[in-house]
């Protein structure tokens, strides 16, 4: 019997993190290690995670990509389940995805999540990432599990703002074969900001879409804009996540457009403008919406160079 190590990055989780641990130990085959890894909570997250993990390791203004890695090498398992702190386990998580480990070629086991805060958006949202997972095998990184020296082999979680669990996912396919399993299931909530996202995507496709077909350069330049900030947000792996600030970028970008309009022709201008609010309105969205002065900053700054922008 492999053994297991649950890793799990939090960050003032006191809303959800006992009844994920509290999942935890009442499984049908319980993990033999639990690991939390704090990034310096100050609600009670590490009171409670304390009562039920084995170990808490705090680790100050640590990115999830950071606390996820750091949790993973300190880890005594064979297996490693990775998870969030706001995710609910089915009864017999634990005992399906170890099940998929008795193949000595398999990795990586994937499987399905669904909201703890049920709704159209957030339904929707979980099934556009199940269909993921299970088409491409791009794990989520509530809902993933994987041998730990394949983990060492591909090099761990990148360093990235975001989608560090995919690329692992991508570089864990290199190692031996992947597995989806939508009876391992898990329960997650979906956060404003990550429902603002998955709106704000489905919103930026229809606005490049209808800005290409009817000949409109802002608002194809704000779709490119926002769908390629989240692309290049998504694949760009090799850099300190601290060292990319996309929105300082895209306002200096708007202040010198606006001063060099006149030596640009009006459609490559309007195009210009839409690219570089698209990318602030990308950071808006992920990034600003649960920073409430950031927020009233980039928003304001946004519309009011945008509109000086189309009225001169």
């Amino acid at each position: 019997m492999v053994t297991v190590s649950v890793v799990i990055p939090a960050l003032n989780e006191i809303a959800f993190i006992g009844q994920c641990l509290e999942s935890l130990t009442k499984q049908t085959v319980p993990p033999d290690e639990i690991i939390i890894v704090d990034a310096g909570s100050t609600d009670g997250t590490v009171e409670i995670a304390r009562q039920y993990a084995d170990n808490v390791f705090r680790i100050y203004k640590s990115s999830i990509s950071l606390g996820r890695d750091y949790g993973t090498r300190e880890a005594k398992g064979e297996i490693i389940v990775s998870t969030d702190a706001d995710t609910v386990f089915s009864s017999d998580y634990i005992e399906r995805v170890t099940s998929h480990f008795q193949d000595p070629n398999v990795v990586a086991v994937g499987g399905a999540i669904y909201p703890l805060n049920p709704s159209a958006i957030t339904n929707l949202y979980t099934s556009s990432l199940n269909a993921i997972s299970n088409g491409l095998h791009w794990f989520m990184g509530s809902n993933m599990a994987f041998r730990k020296d394949a983990y060492l082999k591909a090099g761990g979680y990148p360093v990235v703002h975001q989608s560090e669990d995919w690329i692992l996912s991508a570089n864990l396919s290199k190692q031996g074969k992947t597995v989806y399993d939508p009876e391992a299931i898990v329960w997650t909530d979906v956060p404003l900001n990550r429902q603002l996202e998955f709106a704000a995507v489905a919103g930026n496709a229809g606005l490049l879409g209808s800005g290409l077909g009817l000949d409109k350069p802002f608002p194809s330049g704000l779709g490119a804009g926002f769908l390629g900030t989240e692309f290049v947000m998504a694949v760009i792996a090799n850099y300190p996540a601290e060292w990319l600030h996309h929105s300082q970028l895209a306002a200096a970008g708007l202040v010198l457009l606006l001063f060099g309009k006149g030596y640009l022709k009006p459609k490559v201008a309007e195009f210009l403008c839409g690219v570089l609010d698209g990318i602030m309105v990308q950071h808006i969205v992920t990034e600003d919406v649960n920073n409430p002065p950031w927020l009233a900053i980039n928003g304001s700054f946004t519309l009011g160079i945008s509109l000086l922008f189309l009225a001169i």
